[in-house]
């Protein structure tokens, strides 16, 4: 995300000041031993909590005055819906913290919808959520959606930005305020704070930058494995974003600056994924990595077969819907193993095998509206899913 120099300036003076609050004092600025009539003091844990929310209130107050909340209600409901089904559990169990605040910090979390095209959101101290209009839009499903609210929660519950200061012997303390900075604003600020890009390599360089994503993402899949939502979204919204940032440099993929995905985190989630007994079916969570049948363009009355939008084969006659279904079935089963290219073969009478299977076969009726032969339709359909075989294993990180 983008923000504009005023919610910098304001950041970068409420950051230095209210969050390092939580500093202890020094030795010699220590209180003195309570006597006996004093009262008990507070719960420090309730406190910082507290703090959390206060500053993560004014922060807020200043990012809907610099942009603009959405008004498409239907947005704002589902980021609503999910985001508190997602922080109910976040509030009811003790996670596992790789980085982080230790203790159950439980927080009233509030979800909003910003205008924009960028694909980003943010956490805010005290549970405060932002998602941007794009990345909705890019989500392809409620649990790729769910995956991205749950790695923000993470980021609060396991108050992240406070543990940052509290190691912040590791960096420049006169860095520290605007390496936060950077952080809201995706690495872009204005000219008033300076070299941003390069306070904010020297953040990932600590390690600290790091250790909070992958926090955040053990965080988000514990969430999402007591949750109703499909897991493997984390990772097939990681995949696919990675991916499109390498092909389409010029367009501002917030989050990924922000939150930068890694095969090494891919990896790990993937083998958390599989060692809670989950299976890794991106067809399920995701359109991008599933067969669909559509009616064809062109021909009347026959239907075809597509995945990522390249037709694989067309079914004819008036069996074709329950021929089309069967096949949809049997590639996504197909695709999600991510087999070799070699794995897919076409025989003379038509039948297309996938791993020694049959995935469908080619009837003269499908072959005749193609205007090809029995085999040469069949051989046809093998070359093209080897083709989207290899878009697959281009867009994924394929952890066989």
């Amino acid at each position: 995300m983008n923000l504009r120099p005023l919610l910098a300036a304001v950041l970068l003076g409420a950051i230095s000041g209210a969050l390092f609050a939580d500093s202890p004092p020094p030795p010699e600025a220590a209180a003195p031993p309570p006597k006996a009539s004093d009262k008990p003091r507070p719960d420090p844990h309730a406190e910082e909590l507290s703090r959390d929310a206060e500053i993560g209130k004014r922060y807020a107050a200043e990012v809907e005055k610099e942009f603009k909340v959405s008004k498409n209600a239907q947005y704002q409901e589902r980021v609503r819906r999910i985001g508190q089904e997602l922080a109910e559990i976040a509030n009811s169990i003790q996670p596992r913290v790789r980085w982080g605040d230790p203790r159950k910090n439980t927080f009233q979390y509030t979800f909003k919808v910003l205008e924009g095209k960028d694909v980003n959101a943010f956490s805010l101290p005290g549970g405060y959520i932002y998602v941007y209009e794009g990345l909705i839009e890019y989500a392809e499903s409620d649990d790729e959606l769910a995956g991205v609210l749950a790695h923000e929660i993470a980021h609060a519950a396991f108050r992240h930005l406070a543990t940052l200061q509290r190691e912040q012997s590791k960096l420049q303390a006169i860095t520290l305020p605007m390496i936060l900075v950077a952080i809201f604003s995706g690495g872009q600020a204005s000219g008033d704070v300076l070299m941003l890009g390069q306070l904010v390599g020297l953040a990932a360089g600590s390690g600290w930058s790091q250790q909070a994503e992958e926090a955040a993402d053990d965080g988000g899949l514990q969430y999402m494995l007591r949750s109703r939502y499909n897991p493997v979204g984390m990772l097939t919204f990681m995949e696919r974003l990675a991916v499109d940032e390498r092909n389409r440099p010029k367009i501002d993929w917030g989050i990924y600056r922000t939150h930068p995905p890694s095969r090494d985190r891919a990896i790990e989630l993937a083998n958390q994924i599989r060692a809670a007994g989950i299976p890794i079916e991106r067809s399920k969570v995701t359109t991008t990595f599933r067969a669909i049948a559509q009616p064809s363009p062109k021909n009347e009355g026959v239907l075809e077969v597509r995945f990522n939008g390249a037709r694989l084969v067309s079914f004819a006659g008036p069996d074709a819907p329950e021929r089309a279904a069967r096949a949809c079935e049997r590639l996504n089963v197909f695709f999600d193993k991510v087999p070799e290219l070699f794995q897919v073969a076409a025989r003379d009478d038509g039948r297309v095998v996938g791993l020694g299977k049959e995935l469908f076969r080619i009837t003269p009726e499908d072959a005749a509206a193609t205007g090809q032969t029995v085999p040469e339709a069949a051989l046809a359909a093998a070359q093209a899913i080897k083709r989207s075989l290899y878009f697959l294993s281009y867009r994924i990180w394929d952890m066989r």
